[in-house]
C-alpha cells in the first residue's frame, strides 16, 4: 500500500467515527406494518436507540484473571457411574416348589465392580456378602418379597433393585391325593 492510501484509509475511518449518530424513525402504516427510516414522514416518531446498542465485554486474559485461576484451578469431577442391580432368578411373580425350604437367589450388577451384595428378604436384612448368589434355607411356605442392594467397600449403597415378589409352594401333609 502506498501512503496515499494509507491516509486515505486513516480518514475514512476518523471521518466514520466522528459522525454523529442519525435519528431513526417509525412509522405504522394503515395496514398495519412498521417501516423504519432516517426520513421524517407523517407520524413518524423518532425510535430511542441508544439504550439498545450498549455492550460490555468482560476482560479476557486479564492478568487479574490469570493468577486467579492459577490459585484456584477448577476441581474436575469424575462422572458418576450410575449402578443397575437386577434380580436374575427367581423371577417376578415365579411360584417355586420347594418342600425343604431351600431358595437360591441370583442377583447381578452393570456395570462390574467390585463390591459387596445385600439381600433383603421380606423387609429384613438377611445377609451381606461380596458373591451375588444367595442360598436360603427353611424357607416358609407363601409370598415373599426380595431385593438386593450393592454396597461399596464401606456400605454405602450404591444401587439397589426393585422389590419383588415369588412364592414359595410345599407339600402338605392334609391334602391327600387320592
Amino acid at each position: 500500500m502506498s501512503k496515499s492510501q494509507v491516509f486515505y484509509i486513516f480518514c475514512l475511518v476518523l471521518f466514520c467515527i466522528s459522525v454523529p449518530a442519525q435519528v431513526v424513525y417509525k412509522t405504522v402504516k394503515a395496514d398495519g406494518s412498521v417501516v423504519y427510516s432516517d426520513v421524517v414522514s407523517d407520524g413518524a416518531v423518532p425510535v430511542n436507540l441508544s439504550a439498545m446498542n450498549t455492550v460490555v465485554m468482560p476482560a479476557l486474559n486479564s492478568a487479574s484473571s490469570q493468577t486467579t485461576s492459577r490459585n484456584n484451578p477448577v476441581q474436575k469431577s469424575k462422572p458418576q457411574v450410575e449402578y443397575v442391580v437386577s434380580i436374575r432368578s427367581p423371577m417376578a411373580e415365579q411360584t417355586l416348589r420347594d418342600n425343604s425350604g431351600a431358595v437360591t437367589i441370583n442377583a447381578e450388577v452393570l456395570p462390574k465392580k467390585s463390591g459387596k451384595f445385600q439381600l433383603v428378604f421380606d423387609n429384613q436384612i438377611v445377609k451381606t456378602q461380596s458373591k451375588s448368589q444367595f442360598q436360603l434355607e427353611s424357607v416358609n411356605r407363601g409370598a415373599h418379597i426380595i431385593q438386593v442392594n450393592f454396597l461399596d467397600n464401606s456400605g454405602k449403597i450404591l444401587a439397589s433393585s426393585k422389590p419383588q415378589t415369588f412364592y414359595l409352594q410345599k407339600a402338605s401333609a392334609l391334602i391327600h391325593a387320592n
